[in-house]
């Protein structure tokens, strides 16, 4: 799939869930403004794809999911929250990531 098709199909739903191989493509073909390593859960990764925002990030089960996210400020949110929750993970609190949400 290209990417465009990608990201358009992630603007129409609250998330997108891809393949692998879709991944090379959105990566090579936007603009990766952040990057943070989850040391559970590969990478979280705010994209901008023709001036739209995205977070593309691995689930527990292996899942890449792409969604569309509003503002910058969004955007740090929800990648403060899932390091939050991936530290307390570390630490055996039990708690789960909605990663479908």
């Amino acid at each position: 799939m290209e990417a465009k098709e990608i990201f358009n199909n992630a603007l129409n739903s609250n998330y997108l869930i891809i393949e692998e191989e879709d991944l090379k493509p959105i990566l090579e073909n936007s603009e990766i403004l952040r990057v943070e390593e989850t040391h559970l859960s590969d990478f979280i990764r705010l994209i901008k794809f023709e001036g739209i925002l995205f977070i593309q990030e691995l689930s527990l089960k292996n899942e890449i999911i792409v969604r569309k996210i509003n503002s910058l400020a969004d955007a740090d949110k929800f990648i403060q929250e899932r390091l939050d929750f991936y530290e307390r993970k570390w630490d055996g609190c039990g708690c789960k990531i909605d990663y479908y949400e």
